[in-house]
């Protein structure tokens, strides 16, 4: 689960990365977020590209670099986060494309934590029925 939930915020990254350097008019469009200073986005873009070489690196081996998974916890975690205060701030309009995304943010925000604290998923997917049937 873990390592399908890096792919997933690696695919989610590279798309914003891509947008953010190369194609800035179809934030507005897709996110519904609004393009006041494209120097900006650029320079935001080229940090986006970082973190999804962080993604990369950890889909390899996310036991090996389990610390990395707390930059990306950060990383879903802010993705989950910003957008509700610029939302209650009135810069970002609420819509289904601001909103949507937040709970699918702090799912995988979760994943990696749980995944960063090294407990391994198999006791979550057990749960009480299997500890009953192996005693």
């Amino acid at each position: 689960m873990l390592r399908i939930a890096v792919a997933i915020g690696l695919c989610v990254d590279t798309v914003v990365a891509l947008l953010a350097l190369f194609f800035q008019s179809l934030l507005g469009p897709l996110f519904d977020i609004p393009l006041k200073d494209p120097a900006l986005t650029t320079i935001v873009g080229g940090e986006y590209v970082v973190v999804t070489l962080i993604y990369a690196v950890i889909l390899r081996a996310p036991e090996r670099y389990r610390v990395l998974l707390w930059l990306i916890t950060l990383d879903q975690a802010f993705a989950a986060l910003l957008p509700a205060i610029e939302i209650a701030r009135g810069n970002v309009v609420a819509t289904w494309k601001t909103i949507g995304p937040i709970p699918f943010n702090a799912l995988l925000a979760s994943i990696y934590a749980w995944g960063a604290l090294g407990v391994p998923f198999r006791a979550v997917t057990t749960g009480a029925a299997g500890k009953a049937s192996s005693g």
